[in-house]
């Protein structure tokens, strides 16, 4: 679980962290303590922010605990405070991979790195090869598996191929630039 963006908005608000570094996640974690007296670990919390990815369900007392510190007495009662009804025709600012066409060239810049990449067809699937890369652990040549890049979100690659080895990647950063040519 993810928490929703309102409540992460209001995370941030009180505790007046911008997450945008580890330590903020431990910051977080000995605020709620000092404010409600009960512990959430810090990879909780990392977890519920999206800064590490685990499918692991969020249990009733972690929940509440952020409702409380959030000055509510359940999680229930924090959600139903919050308009979180479904959005239809939403702005994405999703750059979604299978929808460009081939040859499509696309820069991103996030932290202080800058990556281009062209829409290619490898092993039957659209994929993202390196052009070039500035201050990145990426190559010329390698070729990504990604579904999409999303402005403000990290760079979150199942597959990555260069040469014999496959392995995977995440960025640190969270994208800051999209330019399509």
């Amino acid at each position: 679980m993810i928490l929703n963006k309102q409540i992460t908005e209001k995370l941030a608000l009180k505790s007046g962290l911008n997450f945008d570094k580890a330590k903020d996640y431990d910051v977080l974690c000995d605020k709620i303590y000092a404010s409600t007296k009960r512990t959430i670990g810090v990879n909780t919390i990392k977890r519920l922010m999206g800064y590490i990815v685990d499918d692991r369900k969020t249990n009733d007392y972690t929940l509440n605990t952020i409702a409380i510190y959030l000055g509510f007495k359940t999680w229930d009662e924090l959600c139903g405070s919050l308009r979180i009804d479904s959005d239809w025709n939403y702005e994405d600012q999703s750059v979604y991979t299978e929808e460009m066409p081939v040859e499509t060239k696309i820069s991103v810049k996030y932290l202080n790195r800058m990556v281009t990449f062209s829409v290619i067809v490898f092993n039957g699937k659209k994929m993202l090869k390196v052009l070039e890369a500035s201050n990145s652990s990426l190559c010329a040549g390698d070729i990504l598996e990604v579904a999409h890049l999303r402005y403000g979100q990290p760079i979150e690659a199942k597959k990555v191929y260069r040469g014999d080895t496959i392995g995977n990647y995440k960025t640190n950063g969270e994208l800051k630039e999209i330019v399509i040519t």
